[in-house]
């Protein structure tokens, strides 16, 4: 078990907790949310009760900002139909069934070669789920995730996986450009994969550590992380089609990109 599996397992034992099937799994009541969000790359969103007296609901908003979790302050009436109580001394906290990896962490042990993909607010966890299994199979090294405004890891996304999620380093970042940058400062070329790329993605010349990025599934990239990319690529195709699902596009990137370079 590693580190961060142990945990996740402590946070768990003794707590109020009910499983959401979209959400992942709720834990309630304002000293496991506040434990589970010290404890790190498990929580996906911190919900709080609007007008919520609960003691300490400043601590646990400074909380999430430090570990980049989304907080929501949402009606009470939402809150008791979230965690199926009105016991929850108005915070709750969505869990992710995999302990999400840390950018710098990755960093220190990534290896001269290396792939890496990088989604920009991909919404349906199934989507999500196939791109990880994909990732898996080419050989990539970690993902990237949005924290806010894409989907995150929960059971849906685990069952999509096949299990895959469980091999590979999963990470949630508050601002993905930054995230960009720093994995630019660290020897990465950045490809953006979208249908107006002046380059073809079959002839890139894919260097020793590359990034690729992937859109919202209907809005594609957002303008601030495309202009973070090195290079805007395209896959050529025919019949007047505009564009392929974002799972099978990143398949074909991801699989030429590592195989393209060898």
């Amino acid at each position: 078990m590693t580190n961060a599996n142990r945990r996740n397992a402590n946070v768990r034992d003794g707590v109020h907790r009910q499983r959401i099937d979209m959400a992942g799994e709720i834990i309630y009541g304002a000293n496991a949310v506040r434990e589970a969000l010290r404890a790190g790359g498990i929580v996906n969103r911190l919900y709080l009760a609007k007008d919520s007296k609960v003691r300490g609901v400043r601590e646990l908003v400074d909380l999430a900002k430090e570990t980049a979790v989304p907080f929501d302050f949402i009606p009470l009436a939402k809150l008791n139909e979230i965690t199926g109580t009105h016991e929850h001394q108005g915070a709750a906290a969505s869990i992710s069934p995999v302990a999400y990896a840390e950018l710098d962490d990755f960093l220190a042990q990534c290896p001269d070669r290396a792939i890496v993909l990088a989604l920009d607010k991909v919404q349906h966890p199934k989507n999500l789920g196939m791109l990880v299994r994909t990732a898996v199979g080419a050989g990539v090294s970690a993902i990237l995730l949005s924290a806010r405004g894409g989907a995150l890891l929960d059971e849906s996304v685990v069952r999509a996986s096949a299990g895959t999620v469980f091999h590979i380093p999963v990470i949630a970042c508050s601002k993905l450009p930054a995230a960009l940058k720093k994995l630019k400062d660290n020897g990465f070329w950045v490809y953006g994969l979208d249908a107006s790329g002046s380059e073809n993605v079959f002839d890139v010349r894919w260097p020793e550590r590359s990034v690729l990025v992937m859109g919202n599934e209907t809005k594609g990239l957002s303008s601030n992380v495309a202009k973070a990319c090195d290079v805007m690529t395209s896959i050529p195709l025919a019949r007047e089609l505009d564009s392929l699902n974002v799972s099978v596009a990143a398949g074909i990137a991801m699989f030429q990109a590592a195989y393209g370079r060898r």
